[in-house]
């Protein structure tokens, strides 16, 4: 005979073939307080469950040595009451139906959501206790019964048995504070009085259906359906169900939950989270939450139409999948923002789009914490700077064009931004004046000008870079140029106002003329450009 479980932790028997997910499973579980067994194939499970009682079985349906079809009726030979909950890869309804027609407890399809499972269990494990205890009462074991009145009264959620015709034969202190009715006043009535009217037809037929079959369809499910207080009023609840037969008697045992504040927190999730993406959708940038795994977490519509999907379709994704090329780089700047806990600011680097194009995006990663201050992913901002780019790069290119262009002219050619210093000088320029072009970089235009006339050169450039636009000068009145050796001479002057990465800039052109009889009065009293 198999020995009594732990009162103070339930047992778990895990069967499953697959090692690392029975890891996972018993690590899941015994994390919660469970006392967890784990077998790899069915005959270890049916010798595990002869060695000892478990209050619950999980049971891969696709076993090495025997389906679990067939150990399922070999574990509820050892223990009637045990709860089997099956597993399977193969959500297919034939096999949910053969295991459920089997007597198994529940039935999750992989991959399983790991909350559902810890749920299903924590009820199979109520539903075990609750049988037990209700097969005792039934063997009029005193003892027994008092236990399981014990049990059944101090649980916080409303316990109701009921037998074959729907017909009330327990109700506990969280039934009676649930529904308002004191035992009573509920006892031997028909469940009909705690539901609402639309809902009675289809709990009858299933009744039937159960009395019919013997199979009861809801088995080991949540059911989220609405309940009627005495005084009239419905509210959420949430069902579990479970059935049994004794002497050739079948009894139902429903668990009842008020979920009105929880709907009431999920409402107001769902709210934030249309507000938060409204929000994030405002923004002008592409907007991403990650985790430290580089997955997906939540987004804007511009980050999402950016690859040419939805927001839903991209959260809950990795980086990997969506942006397979880029993902590996993305994921170390992450990885950097989130162990040192600050931001990286300013990463100019190139994605994909969902065309294929690949664009610039300039990105700020700042680290997002709990309200303990432990990083857990990176917020991200990213700015399409593809046309930035492009017009920088035209500019570059345009600018290197002049450049060649003013290295290859003949004439004097001068660049002076709104200092007045010459930030550009070409070989012609240069030899005008005598100087050498390294120079002559740096320096003030006003070098170039004989001394007499700075003061008045300053304002003109002053003027010009208030006013611009293209100008001769030289042609009514004689300017000059000082070369380096002290020496002047007369000048012709163009200017032109030019855009460059540098800012505002003017460019000056300069030749050396020979002054026209009508001007030699003037001669030396000019001065030069900006």
């Amino acid at each position: 005979m198999p020995h009594p479980s732990s009162v103070q932790s339930p047992s778990v028997l895990i069967v499953d073939d697959d090692v690392d997910i029975a890891l996972v499973l018993h690590d899941l579980l015994a994390h919660v307080g469970y006392q967890v067994e784990v077998a790899h194939t069915g005959a270890e499970a049916v010798a595990k469950a002869r060695s000892r009682n478990f209050d619950v079985v999980v049971l891969d349906i696709m076993l090495p040595d025997m389906d679990g079809l067939v150990v399922l009726p070999l574990l509820r030979g050892i223990d009637p009451t045990l709860p089997v909950i099956m597993v399977t890869a193969v959500a297919d309804v034939s096999t949910k139906h053969g295991a459920l027609s089997e007597g198994a407890f529940g039935y999750l399809a992989k991959p399983y959501d790991t909350e559902e499972l810890k749920a299903l269990v924590r009820r199979a494990v109520s539903v075990k206790h609750l049988s037990g205890e209700a097969a005792a009462a039934k063997q009029a074991l005193t003892a027994s019964e008092e236990r399981f009145r014990e049990v059944v009264e101090t649980a916080p959620d409303a316990i109701v048995l009921a037998d074959a015709e729907g017909r009330i034969l327990s109700w506990n202190a969280a039934a009676e504070s649930l529904f308002g009715y004191p035992a009573a006043a509920v006892i031997g009535q028909p469940l009909t009085m705690i539901m609402p009217a639309r809902y009675r037809d289809d709990h009858l037929r299933a009744l039937e259906h159960v009395r019919v079959t013997g199979e009861l369809r809801y088995k080991g499910t949540a059911i989220k359906m609405r309940g009627l207080r005495k005084d009239g009023r419905e509210f959420p609840i949430e069902l579990s169900l479970s059935s049994w037969t004794s002497h050739d008697q079948r009894f139902f045992c429903g668990i009842l939950r008020d979920v009105t504040a929880r709907e009431a927190a999920e409402a107001d999730l769902r709210r934030q989270q249309i507000e938060q993406q409204a929000l994030l959708d405002l923004i002008p940038a592409m907007v991403w939450y990650k985790d430290a795994h580089n997955r997906i977490l939540r987004a804007n519509r511009r980050a999402a139409e950016s690859i040419n999907k939805t927001v839903a379709e991209i959260e809950g994704q990795s980086t990997y999948d969506l942006y397979p090329d880029e993902a590996e780089k993305y994921h170390q700047d992450d990885l950097e923002v989130i162990v040192s806990g600050k931001p990286k600011l300013g990463i100019v680097e190139l994605y994909r789009t969902g065309s294929g194009e690949k664009r610039w995006v300039q990105t700020d990663k700042v680290p997002y914490r709990d309200a303990d201050g432990t990083v857990l992913g990176v917020l991200v901002f990213a700015q399409d700077i593809t046309d930035r780019k492009r017009s920088e790069a035209a500019l570059q290119a345009s600018e290197e064009c002049l450049r060649i262009l003013a290295e290859s002219s003949p004439g004097g050619i001068a660049l002076v931004n709104r200092e007045g210093q010459i930030v550009f000088a070409n070989a012609a320029l240069a030899e005008l004046f005598g100087y050498d072009e390294r120079e002559l970089l740096g320096q003030s235009v006003d070098l170039l000008v004989p001394e007499r006339v700075r003061a008045e050169h300053a304002e003109h450039r002053r003027a010009f870079f208030a006013h611009p636009g293209e100008r001769r000068m030289g042609r009514d009145r004689v300017l000059m140029g000082l070369r380096k050796d002290g020496t002047e001479f007369p000048v012709e002057i163009g200017l032109a106002p030019l855009a460059t990465a540098e800012g505002f800039q003017v460019a000056a052109s300069i030749v050396r003329i020979i002054p026209r009889a009508g001007n030699q009065s003037g001669c030396g009293d000019g001065s030069m450009p900006p």
